[in-house]
């Protein structure tokens, strides 16, 4: 699999990563490959692929920032502790929390566009 970009991911509960593994997972074009922590406390990484360029790229780039953003900001009855840091192929590190669909996107494109 040739990342496009890894996620770090943190939450309070198990049930938030399978939930966001199974969201992504459901996006044409990109394949999702988790590596769940042995410590519970520890973050899990999960790398994702656009495999495809152009407008299938760009799409599912829309997608996969829209899935991101809305899983960070839809859950607010259960006050959950969840964090998502997308990580660069060049080790860069953005906390998405703050970020709008569009720049994540913009984030995951890049990295996209740095792979060829």
């Amino acid at each position: 699999m040739d990342t496009t970009v890894t996620i770090e991911f943190t939450s309070d509960t198990e049930q938030h990563l399978k939930t966001l593994e199974h969201e992504l997972k459901h996006i044409h074009d990109v394949k999702v490959d988790l590596v769940a922590p042995i410590d519970p406390k520890a973050p899990a990484l999960i790398a994702i692929e656009i495999g495809k360029g152009g407008e299938r790229a760009e799409k599912a780039g829309q997608t996969v920032a829209q899935v991101l953003r809305d899983f960070l900001h839809t859950d607010t009855a259960a006050l959950s502790n969840k964090k998502i840091f997308l990580v660069t192929i060049e080790g860069e590190r953005t906390d998405i929390e703050p970020l709008s669909v569009e720049e994540i996107k913009g984030i995951i494109m890049a990295a996209k566009e740095g792979e060829s």
